[in-house]
């Protein structure tokens, strides 16, 4: 193999902060990897981890062929124009007979690997399907309901400037979640006028570095939350003006908290009480607090309570919306629904938080003769087979099913019990974007070109999708072809074609995701409004990723091996 020895662009896809990375490939390897000093997000930072991408991107045995599942359990390497042939048959035939809501999607991308996500919702579309999950509901979908009840959406901390940071059942020294998390964490540290609180059974890195670690017995986060509640509003460290004019209901919350027996909650979470007093009188008394909860309580007992008790904390204090507190952020697109009123599923009736069923109830959606029971699953990019609770009752879920369809880039647990394997692309060998844009003030969107040219035989999952969806008939032929032929003249020629049939027929907005899977590149930032160019050939960053910025009807510069755009303020 000869090495190349130029740079790529790109991101690491192995948390949710993305950080952007330059990689030399040496042959489909990749030889070496460092940090994006231009990207306007992270600076040139990256941790450890981005540094073993190869091992993600060549260990292991990959999929080059679609498998379909023999009557003898054997699997069976076909072309693509028969799995996509015969998949698109059994989709209609249970569509038809049992109606589109009894297919289940389930997934939707992994991390730093969102775009082919996105399309599977015109497919779902075509076939009818109303319900899907994905590894989330079984994570975050409490804080979500938290969330769309106290302020309406996502927040997030600002820690680079937060006085008090607190984290609970988070170790962000080594699964990040803050962008430069270990720069954040050290210079948190050595502040003498800054306090970072842990709230963890486990002495992590992060609690070596903390002022102040509470920790609890294994369970009992919702009782050290609860003692610190009823600290503040005993002792009166409350924000009344704030809680005055910006919140409904305050006074009911703070008459629950008085009555909270303090002693008893620090007994109960094994934590020192007067470590609690110190603790909450901190909290109450700073000019600005940022906490973060993760998956060390939202995936533990009372995790919905932990979440709305932790909100609590930063609310009565006045911390939401000013520098250093919690924060309200800008989207490319949300993650989930935020709403008080959330679908039920349509055998157990569990409550679809964030628009997702529970991944607890999928098992229960299926093995029942229920006649609204899932008939047919598509699993994109996810092995619910290994990583949900009870993998024995889901196992036989997936075989009581009528029709597994699993688009992976392995033969994952999952992928060995489905009907069809589908062999998708690597994150690295399409044009992919990071969804997770969280950060407050300024957040960013990377959009990012393929690194390595995709394995024969796989396919983006784009085309994946567009291909089902052509096989279904789902939209007219000579529609796909007036708008491919508009999108060659450019942007405007393909916008006022889209306009026009959008006028003529509605579903076309519903396939829009899937008319002309090829037009990667979204219209220029120099447009007006956000989001908007981080460019060197503008103003807005010196730190940019990206060389030139196209025109507004003309395609972006085949040279431009990435795309970031800061989103300001909100």
């Amino acid at each position: 193999m000869t090495a190349d020895a130029a740079w790529h662009k790109s991101a690491c896809i192995l948390c949710e902060n993305n950080c952007g990375i330059q990689i030399q490939t040496d042959g489909r390897r990749f030889a070496k990897i460092r940090g994006d000093k231009e990207h306007v997000a992270t600076a040139g930072y990256t941790c450890n981890k981005a540094l073993r991408l190869d091992h993600y991107q060549n260990s292991g045995t990959r999929l080059t062929s679609p498998l379909r599942r023999e009557a003898d359990g054997t699997f069976t390497s076909i072309d693509w124009d028969t799995a996509i042939r015969e998949i698109a048959a059994r989709l209609k035939t249970v569509r038809d007979t049992h109606g589109g809501e009894s297919i289940f999607f389930y997934g939707g991308g992994g991390q730093g690997n969102h775009l082919g996500g996105a399309y599977s919702g015109a497919l779902l579309r075509a076939l009818g399907a109303r319900y899907r999950s994905n590894p989330l509901a079984q994570e975050k979908t409490g804080e979500g309901f938290v969330d769309a009840h106290l302020t309406g959406g996502h927040t997030t901390g600002d820690f680079q400037n937060a006085e008090v940071s607190l984290f609970l059942g988070k170790n962000p020294w080594q699964s990040h979640g803050v962008p430069r998390a270990r720069t954040v964490l050290k210079d948190i540290a050595k502040n003498p006028h800054r306090t970072m609180i842990v709230i963890d059974p486990v002495r992590t890195e992060t609690a070596d570095l903390a002022g102040i670690h509470l920790q609890v017995r294994p369970g009992t986060d919702a009782w050290c939350l609860a003692g610190l509640l009823g600290i503040l509003v005993q002792e009166d460290i409350l924000d009344h003006a704030f809680l005055t004019t910006r919140t409904t209901g305050a006074d009911t919350v703070i008459a629950q908290l008085k009555e909270v027996d303090v002693a008893s909650c620090a007994r109960t979470c094994g934590v020192d009480e007067d470590l609690l007093r110190r603790a909450a009188r901190i909290i109450g008394t700073a000019s600005s607090v940022a906490t973060y909860e993760d998956l060390g309580v939202q995936q533990g007992p009372n995790s919905t309570l932990v979440s709305y008790l932790n909100k609590l904390t930063w609310l009565l204090t006045g911390n939401f919306a000013k520098p250093g507190s919690m924060q309200p952020h800008s989207w490319i697109a949300p993650l989930a629904r935020y709403t008080t009123y959330p679908r039920r599923t349509p055998v157990t009736g569990a409550r679809m938080h964030g628009g997702l069923v529970p991944c607890n109830v999928i098992a229960e959606e299926i093995l029942t003769d229920h006649p609204d029971r899932f008939r047919a699953m598509i699993i994109e990019s996810s092995n619910p087979a290994h990583s949900l609770a009870d993998s024995a009752e889901f196992a036989k879920a997936l075989a009581a099913l009528d029709l597994v369809v699993v688009i992976d880039i392995a033969l994952t647990e999952t992928g060995r019990q489905a009907d069809y394997v589908l062999p998708a692309a690597s994150q690295f060998e399409k044009w992919e974007a990071t969804f997770f844009t969280f950060e407050f003030p300024h957040n960013t969107f990377h959009l990012r070109a393929p690194v390595l040219d995709p394995l024969p035989g796989t396919l983006p999952e784009p085309e994946i999708y567009a291909r089902l969806i052509r096989e279904l008939d789902a939209v007219p032929r000579g529609r796909l072809t007036a708008l491919r032929a508009a999108a060659r003249l450019g942007r405007t020629p393909y916008k006022l074609a889209f306009a026009a049939l959008a006028v003529l027929d509605k579903s076309t907005f519903a396939m829009a995701r899937t008319c002309c899977t090829r037009l990667s590149v979204p219209p220029c930032p120099q447009a007006p409004g956000p989001p908007r160019c981080c460019g060197p050939s503008h103003s807005a960053s010196p730190r940019s990723t990206r060389p030139q910025c196209a025109g507004p009807d003309t395609e972006a510069p085949t040279h431009c091996s990435t795309r970031c755009w800061r989103v300001g303020p909100g």
